[in-house]
């Protein structure tokens, strides 16, 4: 979809807009905060008036005359939603040459990776849906994904299973379902034995042919004839699907290490499927060449999925499979293989894999029961961190039960084929959704937030000014790799805009740049207005009536041209109106004076109405307000205002603390007292936001006090001080579904550009606090 902004101006016109789409609408958006929303289809005229007014007419009825009427001067803006496919320009495949139907397939699995999941399951050998039938007869829903086999691509012409007839996958994507295509690569027993019309004569297992992997890469072998002929046979079926334009995921040579990565490998620790039983470099070539015979044969429908073996389950016993990895450029999605296995063994796989394999997305590309060992409920698997892009449950006795199913169907963050939408910029997320999948949060302080050398410098000297080094690409993937999930990327405005409060289009675009680092690592951000407030000499948004009133249009410009440069970005990017703000005494923790509240509540309104106003993805952005000072106390809490949002759902409240204060000082230790204490906010918190369905968020927290922080140089019993802490504050949050985002020092200073952790004591604990 996309979101086009007509704003009216005086000069009146009259608009015939053709639908695209079904459900293409536009909605007119009031002043008032009221907005209506109608179907291009049946009212696809708008017509200006003489008297100041505009109406629309339905189809086919215009002799009635306007049915709805709205005055021009009380009207915002009319938002057009008009379909259109998705820009892919920014899309890069292992297949540089894959269709844009194929990239947009894979961003809009990577613009849901890590915030829902996508049900899937293996069809039942045959070229049907019939697994994925029953689900819609347990669930009432379709999974959103359906996998064909081609395990049966070798059986000479009969009336089993006809490829070449291609009904049931486009019925399936007619349908709206994603297609995955896999190939149990079967091969002869022997060397001239004809497979027969049952299917006999033909293997995948290794101890059961003597065909050798190597020879198919070898010329004049009996092996390479085979090898080519299934490739032929194969790539002629998809052929007839791109032609068709079917997409799909493609998984072949899957689970190649088998058990031969054992560390004292015994007789039977080799690959049990014929094409990894040669090797790693031999596997890595048969891979590659299909890879490239497949673009010789003009085949640019597929993402490449390849499967791992990781560790087998015991890394004491199995070291991981990477030397039978093909490589970034041959591969697009990593996929696990798992079966009867509980919701801490998938996490601990899942974070395994995604650290080894950065920037790839990882998928349970099968799963089920091992005998009469169940595999978790999905709705465990995800709570224990594991946010696999799919999981796609086997077919027979692997298959679990319709209970199971039913647990995984009904949850929220899974997607179903119902809900998939190839067209879609955003996923539409809930803030309660996205808090929770935000896990373990840091704050990139102390860089774009830095501020007070006046106007007229360079970018670079703005970001550095307060001893940080220039933010890179790189330092965003450390910390993807080490663990965390989100990062929040303060930015001061004051001395990047003009008399007229329009932004420097240079530091715009460097706080553009940041953002998508952030977002390029796979993580979630949030932007925010931050030393615009508190008590700083630049400070000038206060939660004051007179400073609302004299700056209220101010921060509603800043805000729209902040949400119009970003309208087009999805569910990862949050946006949180402002930092701490204070009153005009500049008093924290609680005003002097019960008023101030009002104008904060205020300032909470107008931000979220500015951002609501520019449309795009920013209609269902989760945003985030602050209360008074970041503070968290009972009375800051009970006079906060949770600005009223059209749009249901999309808002998060956040606090900050780094109480007791000064508490590293005054104890030198992480103690009960302590513990006590954000206890007690926490009990407070979920009082007052999230028991009342509003999510909050952690925004800062650390050791900070007076004159006094833990940092690199600091003892080690200071550091462990930090790291319980960290700790505590974690397992109080989690289980509230509270993020926790640290404030800045345990990523800091020239450590940011080797990269390597400043704290790392305190990094390992929030990681273990965190995955318990």
């Amino acid at each position: 979809m996309k979101k086009l902004i007509f704003t009216l101006f005086a000069a009146l016109i009259s608009l015939n807009v053709t639908a695209q789409a079904a459900t293409d609408t536009y909605t007119v958006n009031t002043k008032d905060g009221q907005s209506k929303t109608l179907k291009i289809n049946q009212f696809p005229k708008l017509q200006f008036n003489a008297d100041a007014t505009f109406g629309n007419y339905m189809q086919g009825m215009e002799d009635f005359g306007q049915i709805d009427k709205w005055k021009v001067d009380e009207v915002s803006n009319v938002i057009f939603n008009v379909y259109h496919e998705s820009d892919v320009s920014n899309i890069t495949l292992a297949d540089k040459a894959a269709l844009d139907n194929t990239k947009r397939l894979y961003k809009y699995l990577k613009m849901n990776y890590g915030s829902k999941i996508f049900s899937a399951v293996m069809a039942n050998v045959n070229w049907n849906h019939q697994e994925a039938d029953k689900i819609q007869q347990a669930t009432g829903k379709y999974p959103a994904i359906n996998c064909y086999d081609f395990i049966q691509i070798y059986v000479p012409k009969n009336n089993w299973i006809n490829y070449d007839d291609i009904t049931p996958v486009t019925e399936w994507a007619g349908a709206g379902g994603i297609v995955s295509l896999m190939w149990h690569f079967n091969v002869p027993t022997a060397e001239g034995v004809v497979p027969g019309t049952d299917g006999s004569g033909v293997t995948c297992s290794t101890d059961k042919t003597t065909f050798k992997a190597s020879n198919a890469l070898r010329s004049g072998t009996w092996e390479y004839r085979w090898f080519y002929q299934q490739m032929d046979k194969v790539a002629a079926v998809l052929q007839k699907l791109q032609d068709a334009g079917i997409v799909a995921l493609w998984r072949p040579f899957h689970e190649g290490a088998g058990n031969s990565m054992h560390k004292t490998p015994a007789s039977w620790a080799t690959a049990w499927f014929w094409w990894g039983a040669d090797g790693a470099e031999t596997y890595k070539s048969l891979w590659r060449t299909m890879f490239n015979y497949f673009q010789e044969k003009g085949i640019h429908n597929l993402i490449w999925t390849w499967t791992t073996q990781n560790y087998n389950g015991d890394s004491s016993q199995y070291n991981d499979d990477s030397d039978f990895y093909p490589g970034n450029e041959y591969v697009d999605i990593i996929g696990r293989d798992l079966y009867g296995t509980a919701a801490k063994a998938n996490q601990t796989e899942f974070q395994e894999i995604s650290s080894r394999h950065e920037g790839k997305m990882v998928a349970l590309a099968e799963c089920g029961r091992n005998g009469q060992t169940p595999f978790a409920n999905i709705s465990d698997v995800w709570q224990s961190g594991a946010k696999w892009l799919y999981f796609m449950p086997w077919y027979g006795e692997s298959m679990p039960d319709n209970s199971w199913w039913k647990d995984a169907m009904s949850q929220s963050y899974v997607i179903t084929r119902d809900q998939v939408n190839l067209q879609a910029t955003t996923n539409n997320e809930s803030a309660k959704d996205a808090v929770r999948n935000m896990g373990l949060g840091w704050s990139l302080g102390n860089t774009l937030d830095a501020n007070g050398i006046g106007k007229g410098k360079t970018i670079s000297q703005y970001e550095t000014c307060w001893g940080q080094p220039v933010t890179t690409q790189a330092m965003m993937n450390f910390l993807k790799q080490g663990g965390l999930n989100c990062v929040r990327v303060p930015v001061t405005w004051y001395e990047h805009m003009d008399a007229d409060g329009n932004v420097d289009e240079a530091w715009m675009n460097r706080v553009q740049e940041v953002v998508d680092y952030v977002i390029n690592a796979g993580m979630y951000c949030i932007l925010n207005v931050h030393h615009d407030t508190a008590a700083g000499a630049g400070a000038w948004i206060k939660a004051d009536a007179g400073n609302y009133t004299a700056n209220k249009a101010r921060f509603e410009k800043l805000w729209t041209q902040i949400a119009n440069r970003f309208a087009g970005y999805d569910q990862h990017l949050l946006f949180e109106g402002y930092n701490e703000m204070l009153d005009a005494d500049n008093t924290w923790n609680a005003p002097k004076n019960a008023g101030s509240y009002a104008p904060l509540n205020s300032y909470a309104q107008s931000f979220v109405n500015a951002v609501r106003t520019t449309g795009g993805n920013n209609s269902t952005r989760n945003l985030i307000v602050n209360t008074y000072a970041g503070a968290h106390g009972t009375e800051v809490l009970n006079n906060f205002k949770v600005p009223a949002d059209k749009t249901e759902g999309h808002l998060a409240v956040q606090v900050h603390t780094y109480d007791p204060y000064n508490w590293i000082k005054t104890y030198g230790e992480w103690n009960t007292t302590c513990s006590n204490t954000i206890k007690e906010m926490f009990s407070e918190l979920n009082r007052r936001f999230v028991s009342q369905g509003v999510p909050v968020i952690i925004g800062e927290y650390g050791t900070h006090g007076d004159g006094v922080q833990v940092e690199g140089s600091s003892t080690d019993k200071l550091k462990q001080a930090a790291a319980d802490q960290a700790t505590d504050m974690i397992r109080q949050a989690k289980p509230l579904g509270i993020a926790t985002i640290y404030w800045s020092s345990i990523f800091y200073g020239s450590d940011r550009t080797v990269p390597k952790w400043t704290l790392p004591t305190v990094v390992a604990a929030m990681k273990q606090a965190y995955n318990e």
